[in-house]
């Protein structure tokens, strides 16, 4: 296994986006037979009226879509779900976020060249990942030269030097049993890499935390 503090080889990364997208693949089918039938079984006790099943119906069926919320983030982290580039202004991005954050857009005109889809996952998930700290989120776009910056602050409990150090490492987490924990920024590192961008992490106790991505400009 590779050391914490140690980058997986090239070899390594190839063959854990494999796995995941393995592992998401059969998760899904296996999922589809699953809830099929609770979807059915809901509709029968329905029908015939059973008395004191909807509270169990309702948590299995909450518990499915969390599982299928998870197959979902194992393909993202894959980068097996990725769809083909296309131009995409910065700022758009940004504006379907000012419902989740105090949204500051500062690159008119400025185009990406890129699958939005990824993009605006790999977004939602650094925002997620502001609002759980329960500080404010801010989310602010920049053009410089030939590349365009999207910075994510919060002003939540920071990160401690040696959180800070794992933050990328897949499946890391300090929430406990949280399920899908532990993959946000592995996902966002993962789909800056397949975008030609980088992915800077600043934080410290009580300080907040500040990511920033830097994206090639069309």
């Amino acid at each position: 296994m590779t050391p914490p503090d140690e980058a997986p080889s090239p070899a390594q990364d190839a063959a854990l986006a494999q796995f995941a997208a393995r592992v998401a693949h059969d998760f899904n089918n296996l999922l589809t037979g699953i809830l099929g039938n609770l979807e059915l079984l809901q509709l029968r006790a329905a029908r015939q009226n059973c008395a004191g099943l909807d509270g169990y119906l309702a948590g299995a069926s909450s518990a499915g879509g969390r599982a299928v919320a998870l197959a979902g983030r194992l393909m993202a982290f894959s980068g097996c779900n990725a769809g083909p580039a296309v131009p995409v202004l910065a700022d758009a991005v940004l504006s379907r976020f000012v419902d989740q954050a105090d949204c500051r857009p500062g690159a008119p005109g400025a185009i990406l060249l890129c699958d939005p889809d990824q993009l605006e996952l790999a977004i939602a998930e650094l925002v997620e990942n502001g609002r759980v700290t329960g500080g404010q989120v801010t989310l602010s776009s920049s053009a410089v030269a030939d590349s365009v910056i999207i910075t994510v602050r919060d002003t939540g409990h920071g990160m401690a030097p040696e959180i800070l150090r794992r933050a990328r490492e897949p499946f890391f987490t300090t929430s406990g049993n949280a399920t899908g924990h532990g993959l946000g920024l592995a996902i966002v590192e993962r789909m800056m890499d397949g975008l030609g961008g980088t992915m800077a992490i600043a934080s410290a106790p009580g300080q907040g935390c500040t990511v920033t991505l830097r994206l090639p400009r069309s």
